[in-house]
C-alpha cells in the first residue's frame, strides 16, 4: 500500500512539474510575441519616414560593400589557398540574402532561403530606365543557360547585382572563381548563359518592411513559399 502511495505521489509531483514548466513556457512565448508586436509597430512607424528609408538604403549598401573580397564558392579554389579557407562564401543572391539577414531588425523581416528568382519575385516595382534607379536598387538578369542539362530558373532569372548609383557601376558576385567586387558596368558577357535581359527593380518595398512573394502560380519550393518571411 505504501509503495502504491509513493508511486502515486511521485507521478503527481512529476505532473505538477510538467504543468509548471509548460505554464512558464507559455508565459515566455506570450511575452516574446508581445515584444515582437511592439517592435513591429516601431519599425513600421520608422519606415514611413522617407528620410529613415533613405538611411536604411545607405546602410544596406554599406553593409554589402563590407563583403567585398569574399569568394564566390569554395569548390572553385585550390585547397590551401586563402579563398578556399575563407570562413564565408557568397554568390550573387547569397550576398543580397546575407546583407538582409544582417539587417533583419532594421528591415523588419527575415528574407527566405530562395535564390535570385525568389528575390526578384518579392520586389513588385520594376523601373523603366537606369535614370530611375537609386543606390541599393537591384539589377536582375534573365537568360537561358547554354548547358541544356541545367534546370531553368523561375522567371528565367539567372543573376542579380546591386546598383551603386555611380554611372553603370554595380556590386556583386559575378564569376565562379571571382569574389564580391565592384564592376564598372552591370553589362557583361557570360560564359554560362545567353539571351541576357536586364531588369531594374526598386527595393522600396523592402525598405517599407514588406517582403512577400508576388507570384502565386510559379514553382517555388514549399520551403521557400512557406518560409516565415516577416520577422515581426
Amino acid at each position: 500500500m505504501e509503495k502504491g502511495c509513493s508511486e502515486f505521489n511521485n507521478a503527481l509531483e512529476t505532473l505538477c512539474r510538467t504543468i509548471a514548466f509548460f505554464t512558464l513556457f507559455d508565459s515566455v512565448i506570450k511575452k516574446n510575441l508581445k515584444k515582437l508586436k511592439q517592435m513591429k509597430v516601431k519599425v513600421q512607424q520608422r519606415l514611413q519616414d522617407p528620410d529613415q528609408r533613405w538611411e536604411l538604403r545607405m546602410k544596406f549598401l554599406q553593409q554589402a560593400k563590407s563583403y567585398i573580397g569574399m569568394p564566390y564558392h569554395k569548390r572553385y579554389h585550390p585547397p590551401g589557398s586563402p579563398e578556399y579557407e575563407s570562413p564565408l562564401f557568397l554568390d550573387c543572391c547569397g550576398l543580397i540574402r546575407k546583407v538582409l539577414l544582417d539587417l533583419k531588425e532594421d528591415f523588419g523581416f527575415v528574407i527566405g532561403p530562395g535564390n535570385q528568382a525568389y528575390q526578384y519575385d518579392t520586389l513588385p516595382f520594376t523601373l523603366a530606365t537606369e535614370a530611375d534607379m537609386k543606390p541599393g536598387d537591384l539589377v536582375f538578369i534573365s537568360g537561358s543557360y547554354f548547358n541544356t542539362q541545367m534546370k531553368r530558373q523561375i522567371h528565367d532569372m539567372v543573376h542579380v547585382e546591386i546598383w551603386l548609383g555611380e554611372g553603370e557601376r554595380t556590386l556583386g558576385a559575378r564569376w565562379h572563381r571571382g569574389k564580391v567586387q565592384i564592376f564598372d558596368s552591370y553589362k557583361f558577357v557570360s560564359s554560362s548563359y545567353g539571351e541576357m535581359k536586364y531588369q531594374f527593380k526598386s527595393i522600396e518595398t523592402w525598405l517599407q518592411g514588406i517582403c512577400s512573394l508576388q507570384s502565386t502560380q510559379v514553382g517555388f519550393s514549399k520551403a521557400v513559399a512557406k518560409s516565415k518571411i516577416h520577422l515581426l
